[in-house]
């Protein structure tokens, strides 16, 4: 329901950071149509968990749509379970797979949330980052690829920095920022954590 989807100027900024994020997407949408065919025509929010990712960039999709311009919404992790769950399927899996392909605007949301803990990297038992597997890149990968080549704009928000990023695929790392050109923000440490910062000010307030 668009109706339910929080706008941009329901966000509330509390620093720099967060004022910056917010000011660069509303530039965002007002600069879409002219571009939209530019190389650097995508939006990236990156870094810490909780600073309002997902609201900016869902709320850019809902200010897009209503000035008439289709916008995809793809969850990553319930996306690609249900792509991992259905390759065997060609028929069904090139219809899921088209729409990421051709969406004039495509949002991915928590990209690569599988690969984060505690604004870390997840490592195995040895140490190493256990970066991108096989199926993991068999599916998101040819998205970004063709999107990429094709000039098309993509919504990115991720608790990957771009460093974390590149640790974990240089080449996909570059299919992702580069189109974001200076429409990137960088979220880092604790304090940008509104879940957490909501906690503990209930907290000081003597509540549960």
């Amino acid at each position: 329901d668009p109706d339910k989807i929080k706008k941009l100027n329901d966000f509330k900024a509390y620093d720099e950071q967060t004022q910056l994020a917010k000011d660069k997407a509303i530039k965002y949408v007002q600069d879409f149509e002219s571009i939209k065919e530019t190389r650097e025509n995508s939006f990236g929010l990156f870094g810490q968990a909780g600073a309002g990712k997902t609201h900016i960039i869902v709320a850019i999709g809902s200010a897009l749509l209503s000035k008439g311009v289709s916008t995809v919404y793809m969850p990553y992790i319930e996306a690609m379970r249900q792509l991992k769950a259905n390759v065997l399927d060609e028929e069904y899996y090139t219809r899921l797979t088209s729409k990421y392909y051709s969406a004039k605007v495509l949002i991915i949301d928590d990209l690569f949330k599988d690969k984060i803990k505690n604004g870390k990297l997840i490592k195995d038992k040895q140490g190493y980052v256990q970066g991108l597997n096989t199926a993991d890149m068999k599916h998101i990968y040819p998205i970004l690829n063709y999107r990429y080549l094709n000039y098309l704009p993509t919504l990115v928000s991720t608790e990957c920095t771009p460093d974390m990023l590149t640790e974990l695929d240089e080449a996909l790392a570059g299919r992702i920022i580069e189109p974001c050109g200076d429409n990137l923000v960088v979220f880092k440490g604790n304090k940008y954590n509104f879940r957490m910062r909501k906690f503990k000010k209930g907290d000081k307030n003597g509540k549960k």
